[in-house]
């Protein structure tokens, strides 16, 4: 063999086997001039740069290999087919503030397990049996309002709501009766707490001497919410069992095994429980306060609403209600679309392809609800609150997601849709709402996504 055809060997092989493709994007210049064009938007910045650089976009951020998706079908790759190749990143003690990681961060074997003892409780049947008791507790939060009504006083009717939320899930699902003063505690604290857990996502993977903001409250918060929950956990154990009374989601976490000693055991049951209550409180009350937000901005689609629950009749709000009420689905549909979460990530745990780029093993993929569920290509009128196309227009599910999608959507989901219609029945059947003129709904991050500046509405009785 001569030198000659070594060379051309050499040549043919690395023509077969060219080097893996990364996206385009922009460099780490481009990126902060693109930032800047839109400071008063950060829910906007990545649907800026993928307008701008495509549905496959490699982000130049320093240390890491990160990789924006937005496509339904890149969701769908990342979330459902490929589920199992791609994990929560592992910030759980970032996030946690040094309690053990629940199930929405869980992997493998433990995630599979504890979702399986939990999931019956979120089963249609299970949530049939407790929405008596949800309402029970809701109408009395709500009833509670009529002392702002007639006032011509601005109330923030997105705190308010958080008691009504936070009050009929201790009932419902933790046989748990807390007064009003201890409700608004609960609300304050998770709320408090949410907020800091959520900036630590920013923080992640930077020098650990970088300070990071709103620590020291995010563990104040969190001390006085895990003794709420140890308060809760200690009243459970000081009852007498009644066979005649179901069990409940507390029981169950009460009766399974954890790792380590009974203080790492009690930590990590706790902590379950506290994802329970954050799950559970968190997303249902903003989509309720963003509902009514743009209920109070849509004269017409108020209108339809309030016809709606006037066709209920004055019988007490129940279960088989929910049936019932097919335009407040659609409007609480609509406005979780248009409340939107700006990110969500997972890291890839082997090499992939996606849209003919390379993702490689260890790296970060982003995917970012808010710029999926207002993409003009797959939404007409896309910025437009329009319960209307939930019964006229084909909507693509993984443009939709505020649930997630996949083995990790949320267990909670049929809960969610039985709670979120029937509290807003509650609401509009016994007040009209008018916001305050010249308000217009912004986002801001706590778990989930609030309002900025809450919800300012003034109350009639009907």
């Amino acid at each position: 063999m001569t030198l000659g055809q070594d060379v051309e060997f050499e040549i043919t092989w690395n023509a077969a086997t060219p080097p893996p493709v990364r996206p385009p994007g922009p460099s780490s210049l481009g990126l902060a001039r693109l930032l800047a064009t839109s400071p008063r938007e950060p829910f906007r910045y990545l649907p800026r740069i993928a307008a701008a650089y495509g549905d496959v976009v490699d982000l130049p951020i320093p240390g890491m290999t990160v990789t924006l998706l937005s496509h339904p079908d890149h969701l769908h790759h990342v979330w459902v087919a490929h589920s199992a190749q791609y994990k929560k990143l592992d910030i759980a003690q970032a996030l946690m503030f040094g309690e053990p990681p629940a199930l929405p961060l869980l992997h493998g074997h433990e995630w599979r397990r504890t979702r399986l003892a939990l999931s019956p409780f979120f089963a249609e049947r299970a949530m049939e049996q407790v929405t008596g008791m949800m309402l029970e507790s809701a109408v009395g939060q709500i009833d509670r309002w009529s002392v702002y009504a007639g006032t011509n006083e601005y109330v923030d009717l997105e705190h308010k709501i958080g008691s009504v939320v936070m009050s009929a899930l201790l009932r419902s699902m933790f046989r748990y009766e807390a007064d009003d003063d201890s409700v608004d505690q609960w609300v304050q604290m998770i709320t408090d707490y949410g907020a800091a857990v959520s900036v630590q996502t920013l923080f992640y993977k930077l020098p650990a001497w970088i300070p990071r903001p709103k620590e020291r409250s995010g563990r104040a918060a969190r001390s006085k919410f895990m003794a709420l929950l140890d308060d809760m956990i200690a009243v459970r154990l000081s009852e007498k069992p009644d066979p005649e009374k179901p069990g409940d989601a507390l029981d169950v976490l009460l009766a399974m095994t954890f790792e380590g000693t009974p203080e790492m055991q009690y930590r990590r049951m706790r902590s379950e429980l506290a994802g329970l209550v954050f799950a559970g409180f968190d997303t249902t009350a903003e989509a309720v306060a963003w509902t009514l937000a743009f209920l109070c901005r849509t004269t017409s689609a108020a209108s339809t609403a309030y016809a709606e629950v006037d066709a209920l009749g004055d019988a007490p709000l129940c279960y088989e209600h929910v049936k019932e009420l097919p335009y407040l689905k659609a409007c609480f549909d609509e406005a979780q679309r248009l409340q939107s979460a700006p990110v969500n990530a997972r890291t890839a745990t082997v090499d992939d392809e996606i849209g003919g780029y390379h993702i490689p093993a260890g790296s970060h993929v982003l995917i970012a609800p808010i710029g999926l569920q207002t993409d003009p290509r797959f939404w007409k009128h896309p910025m437009d609150f329009r319960p209307e196309r939930w019964f006229s227009d084909k909507i693509n599910p993984n443009a939709f997601v505020p649930f997630s999608a996949g083995p990790r959507k949320c267990m909670g989901v049929r809960k969610a849709y039985i709670d979120g219609p029937l509290i807003l029945a509650a609401i509009l059947r016994r007040y009209t709402l008018q916001i305050r003129e010249g308000w217009t709904p912004e986002h801001v991050l706590h778990t989930s996504i609030g309002l900025k500046g809450g919800l300012p509405v003034r109350l009639d009785l009907r």
